[in-house]
């Protein structure tokens, strides 16, 4: 089976998004969604958010303590985010290349990622017929 392997680029937009996603919406001891608003001012995801809220203020106006709401600013962001990460089916790709390795290359009986035992020994095989200088 041949897969479309994702690249370099493809995997640092995903763990961006992952990253970003991560940082909005960790609510395991409270609310994140506001917290952007701390970020270091040369971040350039808050960059983009302050972008957006401008943008949502000049079209739909402010609401009546003269904010925008920030629901409105999280989900053109993350709109945003998504297709920047997932240009031409990157998470797609990513999810796939995974599968299909895991698949053909992994020991389906261990729960962590290992060679299949017929991989494992036809390395040590050629290690073994192959030994160069530095190995004696």
């Amino acid at each position: 089976m041949k897969v479309a392997k994702a690249d370099e680029k493809e995997f640092d937009k995903v763990y961006d998004f992952i990253n970003v996603m991560d940082d909005l919406f960790d609510s395991r001891f409270f609310s994140h969604e506001e917290e952007w608003r701390n970020w270091d001012d040369d971040d350039e995801d808050k960059k983009l958010l302050l972008e957006i809220e401008e943008e949502i203020k000049e079209t739909d106006g402010e609401d009546v303590w003269g904010d925008v709401d920030n629901r409105l600013v999280l989900y053109e962001f993350i709109k945003r985010k998504w297709k920047n990460a997932n240009w031409c089916g990157s998470f797609q790709r990513i999810v796939t290349d995974a599968e299909v390795l895991i698949e053909n290359a992994c020991d389906p009986d261990l729960d962590y990622l290992e060679f299949k035992p017929e991989i494992r020994e036809a390395m040590e095989e050629y290690d073994k017929n192959h030994k160069t200088n530095e190995d004696e």
